[in-house]
C-alpha cells in the first residue's frame, strides 16, 4: 500500500525532510503544506540582501516551489495553513488561504517542521509600517523596500543579540545612524564578557550607538503613521526606522492541540528519531528542543544546520528509515564589519552550572606570520573542564580566519577531545594562512601549563 507523508513547513526543516522521505521511499505521496509564498530560502542572508551585498533576491530562494515538486518528487502546496491535527484519526486539516477553503489530508506519517516566531514587544504602536521583524524574506523584502523609497536617516534596533548586531552592521553600511537599544549591560547573552565588551567596542569604532539597560515603553507615530520616537527609561530616542530584534520561541500551538509533549523550555519533545510522543507524528527545527551534546540538557537551538539535520532525520524515519540524531552542540558565526566573531560548545556560566570544574584559559595570537601583509589577530577564549581536560567551548573572536579555527574547535568540542587531543592536532601551516603555530595549537598548549596532568 502506498505511504503518505505529509509536511508541514516549507522554511529549512521541511524541505529537507520531503526530499530525504521522497529518496528513501520514492513511491510514496509525500506532500509539503506552506502557509507564505516561499520555500526552502535562507533567513541568514536577510541582511546582506538589505544592504546590497547580495544584489539578486532570486538568489534568496535557490527553489521555487514548482522547481522543487519536479526535482524532488514532492507535491507543494503553498499559501496553505494546517489549522488542526486530528492523531486518531490520522487526518490533517488544511485550509487554502487562496480560496479559503477547508479540507481533510489523510496521512500514514506526519512531519511538523512548524519553526519559530518572533518574540514581541507589546508596546504600544508596535506595529507600525517602519517597525520591522526580520524573520522571512517577506520582512527582508518590506525592509529593503522602505529604506529604497523612504531613505530613513535614523535607526534605532531594539535587541542586541545575533540579528540585531547583524542589522546594525547592514543599516550603518547603508549610511544610517544607528542606535542599539538593549535589555541587557552587555550584547550577545551567551558569550563570555570579554567577547561581549569586545562587541561593543567594535560597535563604537563603526558609528553605533549602544545603550545598555534599556526599557522599551512605546513608540509615537509621527508624520504618515510612521514611527518617529521611541520613549524609554533612559529617555526618548528619534528615529526613522524600528527593527525589533527581540529572538524567537518555538511555534508549539498546533502540537499542544494534538497533546503532543512540550518541553520546559517551550518546544516539542522527540526521541533520536525526531518521533514525537504521538504515534507516526515527527518534529524537526526551531519547534524542537535539541539535546545538547557537551552536557546532555536540552536547549534551543534554532540553527538553519540543525533544522536540515534534523529534517533528513525526520523524513528518512517517516519514510520507514532507522536513522538517529544523537544531539549538537552551539556553533554560531558573526561579522562585524573586519571582526570575526564565534561561539562554540557552552559558556563558562554554563559549564559550572552543568557541573564541571571549569578553566577559563585566554589567548591572543596571529592569524598568519604577523610579518605577512594583512596579518591580525586572534583571540580564543577556551573553557575546559579540569576533571577530565575536556574543551567544553570557546569563544573567538579577530581577523580573518578567526571562524575556520572556530569550527576545528567545535570539532573538539562535538567528539569530546581533551587539552592533550588539541595540542596534538595536526594543523595545515602556510605563511599565508597560519603561523607556524596556529591560534588552536596555541590554545591547547596554554591550557596544558595550567592543567598539567593532560
Amino acid at each position: 500500500m502506498k505511504k503518505t507523508i505529509l509536511v508541514v513547513g516549507g522554511l529549512s526543516a521541511g524541505p529537507s525532510a520531503a526530499a530525504k522521505a521522497k529518496r528513501v521511499n520514492p513511491n510514496a505521496d509525500i506532500i509539503l503544506f506552506e502557509q507564505g509564498e516561499f520555500i526552502s530560502y535562507g533567513i541568514c542572508e536577510i541582511p546582506y540582501y538589505i544592504s546590497g551585498e547580495v544584489a539578486d533576491k532570486q538568489k534568496l530562494t535557490p527553489f521555487s516551489p514548482q522547481t522543487f515538486s519536479i526535482l524532488k518528487g514532492v507535491t507543494v502546496k503553498t499559501f496553505h495553513r494546517v489549522e488542526q491535527i486530528i492523531p486518531q484519526k490520522k487526518i490533517l486539516v488544511v485550509r487554502d488561504l487562496s480560496r479559503g477553503e477547508l479540507k481533510e489530508y489523510k496521512y500514514n506519517s506526519l512531519i511538523l517542521a512548524i519553526g519559530s516566531s518572533t518574540k514581541k514587544l507589546n508596546v504600544e504602536n508596535e506595529n507600525a509600517r517602519n517597525a520591522f521583524h526580520v524573520k522571512s524574506l517577506e520582512d527582508g523584502f518590506a525592509i529593503k523596500k522602505f529604506v529604497d523609497e523612504n531613505k530613513p536617516k535614523k535607526a534605532i534596533i531594539i535587541g542586541g543579540g545575533y540579528v540585531g548586531m547583524e542589522m546594525a552592521e547592514t543599516l550603518r553600511r547603508l549610511n544610517l545612524q544607528v542606535t542599539i537599544l538593549h535589555q541587557r549591560n552587555l550584547p550577545m547573552k551567551g558569550l563570555e564578557n570579554d567577547t561581549r565588551e569586545k562587541i561593543v567596542e567594535q560597535l563604537s569604532a563603526n558609528g553605533i550607538e549602544f545603550v545598555s539597560n534599556v526599557k522599551t515603553e512605546s513608540f509615537l507615530l509621527g508624520k504618515n503613521e510612521l514611527v518617529s520616537h521611541v520613549f524609554t527609561n533612559k529617555g526618548t530616542f528619534e528615529t526613522d526606522l524600528v527593527i525589533l530584534s527581540l529572538g524567537v520561541e518555538p511555534n508549539v500551538s498546533l502540537a499542544k492541540s494534538a497533546k503532543i509533549r512540550i518541553g520546559k523550555l517551550g518546544g516539542i519533545i522527540t526521541d533520536t528519531k525526531q518521533m514525537t510522543s504521538v504515534e507516526n507524528i515527527y518534529a524537526c527545527g526551531d519547534c524542537c528542543e535539541v539535546k545538547n551534546i557537551v552536557n546532555g540538557k536540552p536547549m534551543l537551538l534554532p540553527l538553519a544546520t540543525i533544522a536540515s539535520k534534523q529534517g533528513w532525520i525526520a523524513g528518512e524515519n517517516a519514510a520507514g528509515g532507522n536513522a538517529k540524531f544523537a544531539g549538537a552542540i552551539r556553533a554560531i558565526a558573526l561579522r562585524l564589519f573586519d571582526l570575526e566573531i564565534a561561539h562554540v560548545g557552552i559558556s563558562s556560566d554554563e559549564a559550572k552550572e552543568s557541573g564541571f570544574d571549569v578553566h577559563v584559559e585566554k589567548i591572543s595570537t596571529h592569524n598568519r606570520i604577523s610579518f605577512m601583509p594583512e596579518s591580525s589577530r586572534i583571540n580564543i577564549i577556551g573553557i575546559f573542564d579540569k576533571r577530565s581536560g575536556r574543551i567544553l567551548g570557546a569563544n573567538l573572536f579577530g581577523g580573518e580566519g578567526t571562524v575556520l579555527r572556530a569550527n576545528t574547535l567545535a570539532v573538539a568540542i562535538q567528539h569530546k577531545l581533551t587539552v592533550q587531543d588539541i595540542s596534538d592536532l595536526d594543523l595545515a601551516y602556510a605563511p599565508l594562512f597560519s603561523p607556524l603555530w596556529d591560534a588552536v595549537l596555541v590554545l591547547g598548549n596554554a591550557t596544558k601549563k595550567k592543567l598539567p596532568r593532560f
